[in-house]
């Protein structure tokens, strides 16, 4: 069986919040119900996970339990890795509420099955572009084609837990180009820039989870997703009033 953890952090800024009424995110109503029941419901159609914990400020209810949010992104993956009983963890960003059961379980059993420690789901964005024309996303050029990250990605909860020092360090990086240049590599870094400046042959998928894996020392995918769901999130005032065109 699988563990679901919905992380459902994040304030919304002031003037989200005055459109809204609500102070995070999960509780951004859209279609009548605020964005962590869309997320919920579509974790509950799936019958391998057995039990989802949310960590956020988001009321109790049935068929879910609720941890107290601590401050960061990868302080609350961690509060969910400690709270798992099962090896088979998912996480989901509270944020995607046009995911469905169908998307999830794609993303779960080809996790399952890649033989991977570590998966993290993309997008072609043109299924996005297609399915949702009014939501910008952001893109980038690889050989396989232009993708966008997705929300949702799939973890041995041992392995995790060992990397967190690693993946914490990591993250911190992400305001400082130069060090995190330096700890990624100039090559791949290179690569990566001729592929959206230039052409996308300098780059593919295989090439950045080869790097992720020297970097983190086990084996990492990316899992191609055919769902624009999985891809396309709402993180701003902007994107939430888009939604509801």
């Amino acid at each position: 069986m699988t563990t679901a953890i919905i992380l459902a952090g994040g304030a919304t800024d002031e003037a989200w919040q005055r459109a809204s009424g609500a102070t995070v995110r999960a509780m951004v109503p859209l279609y009548g119900e605020p964005m962590y029941r869309h997320v919920l419901r579509a974790l509950q159609g799936i019958s391998e996970i057995g039990r989802i914990l949310i960590v956020g400020e988001v009321p109790p209810g049935e068929g879910y339990e609720v941890l107290p949010p601590p401050n960061g992104l990868l302080e609350s993956v961690q509060r969910g890795l400690e709270a798992s009983q099962t090896e088979s963890v998912l996480f989901v960003t509270v944020d995607v509420p046009f995911l469905t059961a169908e998307s999830v379980r794609f993303f779960l059993e080809a996790s399952l099955q890649s033989g991977a420690a570590l998966t993290y789901a993309v997008v072609p964005a043109a299924l996005c572009r297609e399915k949702f024309p009014q939501m910008k996303r952001t893109t980038v050029r690889l050989r396989e084609g232009e993708l966008t990250g997705g929300n949702l990605f799939w973890a041995q909860r041992t392995v995790a837990m060992r990397e967190l020092p690693r993946l914490k360090a990591l993250y911190a990086m992400r305001k400082q180009p130069l060090r995190l240049a330096l700890y990624v590599g100039f090559g791949i870094l290179i690569r990566f820039l001729l592929a959206q400046w230039i052409s996308p042959r300098f780059l593919s998928i295989r090439d950045v989870e080869q790097r992720a894996e020297q970097l983190l020392g086990v084996p990492g995918r990316a899992i191609l997703c055919p769902y624009a769901e999985i891809g396309t999130d709402i993180d701003t005032l902007q994107q939430w009033q888009q939604a509801q065109v």
